[in-house]
């Protein structure tokens, strides 16, 4: 009814709570894993209402719930996405050290679940995502070798010549850095790599 009246796919604070109470009622019959994809959705629609510092308290809580399933100290991909979630929250708000420590735990875990030297996207992307907090932070060398660790493992995944948008985005990512140390040059070099590689897929 609710959605009949405001919109199918329209965020809305009536829908996020129905949605937050049918979580609630399947967490209540011992269904977490049903409470959770209940829950997701109603935070996905308070994010897109309320902005990062709400959804921050929905996935904190979402995080609590998923290490009661699957044990507080237990390296599990659900807890490195709530990790990673929440560390993206912080980097919207502008919180990028904070954002950090998030996502270095999210690391840390998927290292452990995939392997410390397997390449893996997952991966992959939270060294692009700490990266990207050290750029904004304006240690453009520290966030290099974050990118660079994350390209070498793109490369690894998807091949070390396949046109592919995350290995355009390291590469122009790279370029970004070099452009703020005040090498052009080098700048351009990652620029033209990423533009080339865009031309190629798009």
């Amino acid at each position: 009814m609710k959605k009949a009246i405001y919109g199918e796919t329209t965020p809305h604070p009536d829908i996020a709570s129905s949605l937050n109470n049918i979580g609630n009622s399947w967490s209540g019959l011992g269904d977490k894993r049903k409470a959770i994809t209940y829950y997701e959705q109603s935070l996905k629609m308070m994010k897109a209402i309320y902005g990062e510092r709400k959804a921050i308290t929905y996935y904190e809580q979402s995080l609590k719930m998923k290490k009661a399933i699957y044990g507080e100290t237990t390296e599990h991909p659900d807890i490195a996405s709530s990790l990673n979630n929440i560390g993206n929250c912080w980097r919207g708000l502008g919180d990028h050290r904070k954002a950090i420590t998030y996502y270095e735990q999210s690391l840390k875990m998927k290292k452990a679940i995939y392997g410390n030297t397997t390449p893996h996207p997952g991966i992959a992307s939270s060294l692009n995502n700490i990266g990207t907090c050290w750029s904004h932070l304006g240690d453009q060398r520290k966030a290099i070798t974050y990118y660079e660790q994350s390209l070498k493992m793109e490369k690894a995944i998807y091949g070390e010549t396949t046109p592919h948008p995350d290995i355009a985005s390291s590469l122009c990512n790279i370029g970004n850095c070099w452009n703020q140390l005040g090498d052009q040059r080098k700048a351009i070099s990652y620029y033209e790599q990423s533009l080339k590689m865009r031309k190629a897929i798009y």
